[in-house]
């Protein structure tokens, strides 16, 4: 699997389907009164897809490194048990599916690994090419360095050991990051509601003081910009709210 790239299932293609198909007949009633507007549910469509692979990415890429870290920790106690390196990855399949199940995305590398590591492929080969996959900055350092200690003759139990505590100290930063800003991300997307809910609002008990707005060239330009801005807005909160470590 190439965790750089996502392709949503027809289930979640029929998802995003329904939410443009109603984000774009909510933007047909509130800022055009027209149903002709109907026509941007295509780009709605390809916008909000998008968006929504790119999530679905960022979480599954989240999801991997949390196994890993698992799976390495599994690895480097099996190493201080005694086993030898081959026999360390074995432990920790097992030890994976027991937590996260066979269905788990290490789970299933590290069964790739094994059947590939009794073919005689070189162990650190294998990692290089997993640590490519996954598009994982923390994975591909620990491939480069787990590479040079294999022929170095480095300590694999200090290098796993060092790489699951790097990488359990950056989980620990984002969840503590994911905690202070889980309620300033509540009050943006409440602010991002608040301009639809105050424009249905006057349309619902103010139509007449708004219908300038609306049936003409001049009105369709000030809500078509009006809504740019919007988006525009939506995007920028996102951003801010998106930190990066």
């Amino acid at each position: 699997m190439d965790y750089k790239s996502y392709r949503c299932n027809l289930r979640e293609k029929l998802w995003c389907a329904a939410v443009s198909a109603a984000a774009a007949g909510l933007i047909s009633w509130l800022f055009y009164h027209s149903w002709c507007a109907m026509g941007i549910m295509v780009p709605v469509y390809l916008l909000y897809r998008k968006q929504y692979q790119i999530g679905q990415l960022k979480a599954r890429k989240e999801r991997l490194l949390l196994e890993f870290k698992e799976g390495m920790q599994a690895v480097s106690a099996a190493l201080l048990a005694g086993y030898s390196m081959e026999h360390a990855w074995c432990e920790a399949e097992k030890e994976l599916r027991e937590l996260y199940g066979e269905e788990s995305l290490m789970c299933k590398e590290l069964h790739q690994m094994n059947t590939a590591i009794r073919m005689n492929q070189p162990l650190e080969q294998i990692l290089s090419e997993f640590s490519v996959r996954s598009g994982c900055e923390e994975i591909e350092s620990f491939a480069e360095v787990f590479s040079f200690a294999k022929r170095s003759g480095g300590n694999f139990a200090d290098i796993i050991r060092t790489t699951v505590s790097k990488i359990a100290g950056k989980i620990e930063v984002e969840q503590e990051i994911a905690t202070v800003l889980a309620g300033k991300k509540m009050e943006g997307r409440i602010m991002n509601i608040m301009p639809v809910l105050i424009l249905a609002y006057l349309n619902l008990t103010a139509g007449d003081f708004l219908q300038a707005l609306y049936g003409n060239v001049l009105g369709i330009a000030v809500m078509s910009m009006a809504l740019g801005v919007y988006a525009i807005s939506i995007k920028l909160s996102e951003r801010i709210m998106d930190i990066q470590i």
